[in-house]
């Protein structure tokens, strides 16, 4: 087997999975690498070795939720992109080549168009602890102080940075980076030994980093951390036993506990970021306050105004400095509830958390409404009965609350246009959407969905047992609103009285794959196209470590287990797509829409990065590189 393929080796994706829960990225996350690089063959593979996602894996608001939060350097989760491993062991792309090719579906801006004040302004939504990620992934600073051995494009895929190339041995257990000429914000350069001290710094028990797990594919990286083998046995070994060593100024080598195609996925992540090691001797925990901090990313901090603000300023010294035109990126501290006035009072040039509350004033303003743009979040919401609960253990309870629900409405009314009606599990856009809307099963018909329920306990929408509609707490006011006209949709049509809860989210998730929710309205944001994503993964009843839903059918679980192992796409969709018909026809899962999300930008914010799709963009805890690319036009 070749160990630079990572993804077909089972043994390399329990691995990499394991290092990237160190530093808290999702079982999600980890399969949207797996199956970007290796496709359905081998998320199907992973999730053998891995198992599917686990009880106790911790669920935090999407960087696409339609009104949360907005994408940050600290979030921990996705919205849909779709991160890819790089499997080249001698790239020579740079990061400037890999933006030009995605960064717009329009020209860029030129020379002319521009501005002679360079500055960008968007708000931070906390305050950061630090800036300091080598020690802290979770510091909540700017990332794009730091630049790292590799960065991930806009679509999320491992390109060069400090590092302009690598390559490994033949089994890819010992890796080679090659580092560029590029220098630290103090005009010093950048070497291979500074990302040597840097890695060892992390792993050092005196430095106590909550996420040196993330570095244990290092030779003896763990025994160092720790004190003991990954068996748990004690052992004794030095910093200087660590299996990274800079041979020269341009040449690091990481020796690592045995073959691991994918090490440089972990050199890209913010977790692999470095530190400045006379800084960080002279100052400790201060050497990231703007007096004392020294960073080699294309921006460096030039001002901290504590739980107000904070500075950034382009360094001159970075190699890929050219290409970035702007010279000072601003950050108020301001948050997400605040955003939107001091977006009004052109206080930021952009903002990320657009709400269902303001968008009526957006789109009806004539100036907000040209500053508005959308972001298909390719997911679906959508309620979930649990099959062995009362009421919902009645299939013609579910198949009637199916026809119960006015999806339009919601979508048009509700939702305000943000989002498109669904009827299947698979959203458009996306390889196996079905366009059949199943109108035997779904259409809304208020008189069929109460005659459904004639010779069952519930005849005439009388008998009903106490109902519970829960909800995670994190999802922004726009699910909430369309959860509260669900609710009344069946109170009137099928006289149900639902009682509608905001759980704490992790406790949500627990439950459901305890079986303990009863209903519960949710979404699933796709990881990567294929329906194995939409369907396999979510809806597959034979997980060792759990499921998802409460619904299990052997026919659904042999057409999606039978799609994974057909080459031919149009195979593999039919059968996908009789699968979604067993959901539908058995009121399993009631599929309601499919979510957008919104921002706003002034007219002179140009050149924001886009995938291959033509879809923004922006930073959030893999590609943290928006501003690489940003310039302001004049205005």
């Amino acid at each position: 087997m070749d160990s630079h393929k990572w993804w077909e080796d089972s043994e390399q994706l329990r691995l990499l999975n394991t290092r990237l829960t160190a530093i808290g990225v999702s079982r999600r996350e980890f399969l949207k690498v797996v199956g970007a690089a290796g496709g359905a063959s081998a998320v199907a593979l992973a999730l053998a070795a891995c198992g599917s996602s686990s009880k106790n894996t911790p669920t935090t608001a999407s960087s696409a939720s339609t009104t949360t939060s907005a994408p940050t350097t600290s979030s921990g989760s996705s919205g849909g992109a779709t991160p890819a491993a790089t499997t080249s062991t001698s790239s020579s792309a740079t990061p400037a080549a890999s933006s030009a090719a995605t960064a717009a579906s329009s020209a860029a801006a030129t020379t002319a168009d521009l501005a002679a004040d360079q500055t960008f302004t968007m708000n931070n939504t906390y305050e950061p602890s630090s800036f300091d990620f080598n020690k802290d992934l979770y510091c909540n600073g700017d990332s794009s102080v730091w630049g790292l051995l590799g960065q991930f494009d806009p679509n999320m895929t491992a390109q060069p940075d400090i590092a302009e190339k690598w390559d490994a041995n033949s089994d890819a257990s010992e890796w080679t980076f090659h580092i560029r000429d590029s220098k630290w914000s103090n005009g010093e350069p950048v070497t291979a030994g500074d990302f040597e001290y840097s890695f060892k710094r992390q792993l050092d028990p005196k430095t106590a980093a909550p996420y040196a797990g993330f570095l244990y594919d290092i030779k003896n990286a763990q025994a160092f951390n720790t004190g003991k083998d990954a068996s748990g046995k004690d052992v004794s070994v030095t910093i200087d036993d660590v299996g990274v060593k800079a041979t020269d100024d341009k040449t690091l080598v990481v020796t690592l506990e045995g073959p691991r195609g994918y090490f440089p996925v972990l050199a890209t992540y913010t977790a692999a970021a470095p530190s400045y090691k006379p800084a960080v001797e002279k100052f400790a925990d201060k050497w990231t306050e703007a007096e004392n901090i020294v960073c080699n990313g294309p921006f460096k901090l030039t001002e901290w105004k504590h739980n107000e603000s904070y500075t950034l300023e382009k360094n001159d010294g970075y190699y890929n400095a050219a290409k970035v035109t702007l010279t000072k990126t601003v950050h108020p501290i301001i948050a997400d509830t605040a955003e939107f006035t001091a977006y009004q009072n052109s206080e930021l040039d952009m903002s990320l958390h657009g709400s269902l509350g303001n968008l009526s004033k957006v789109q009806s303003d004539a100036k907000l409404s040209k500053e508005y743009f959308k972001y298909n979040l390719f997911g679906t919401w959508y309620l979930e009965p649990n099959v062995t609960m009362k009421p919902f253990d009645v299939k013609e309870v579910r198949l009637a609350m199916a026809h119960a629900i006015d999806r339009d409405t919601i979508v048009k009314n509700v939702m305000k246009g943000l989002g498109t009606v669904a009827y299947t599990m698979t959203p458009p856009g996306m390889p196996g959407f079905d366009s059949n809307t199943y109108d035997d099963f779904t259409k809304y018909d208020p008189d069929k969905a109460m005659s459904l329920l004639k010779g069952t306990p519930y005849e005439g929408g009388k008998n009903w047992p106490a109902i519970e509609m829960i909800q995670r707490n994190n999802e922004g006011d726009a699910p909430t609103a369309a959860g509260d006209a669900l609710i009344a949709m069946l109170k009137e049509n099928l006289k149900m009285d639902i009682k509608h809860t905001l759980g704490d989210p992790k406790d949500v998730y627990n439950r459901q794959y305890e079986n303990k929710n009863q209903l519960i309205w949710w979404r699933w944001y796709i990881d990567y196209p294929d329906p194995n994503n939409t369907m396999y993964l979510v809806w597959y009843s034979k997980f060792p470590s759990g499921e998802r839903n409460s619904f299990s059918n052997d026919q659904l679980d042999s057409l999606m287990t039978q799609a994974q192992g057909i080459a031919d796409q149009g195979k593999r969709d039919q059968l996908y797509q009789q699968a979604q018909q067993v959901i539908i026809e058995n009121g399993a899962g009631i599929f309601i829409y499919n979510p957008w999300n919104y921002g706003l930008k002034k007219p002179w914010v140009l050149d924001v990065p886009k995938d291959k799709d033509g879809n923004t963009v922006p930073d959030w805890n893999v590609f943290v590189r928006m501003t690489d690319s940003i310039k302001i036009g004049k205005h």
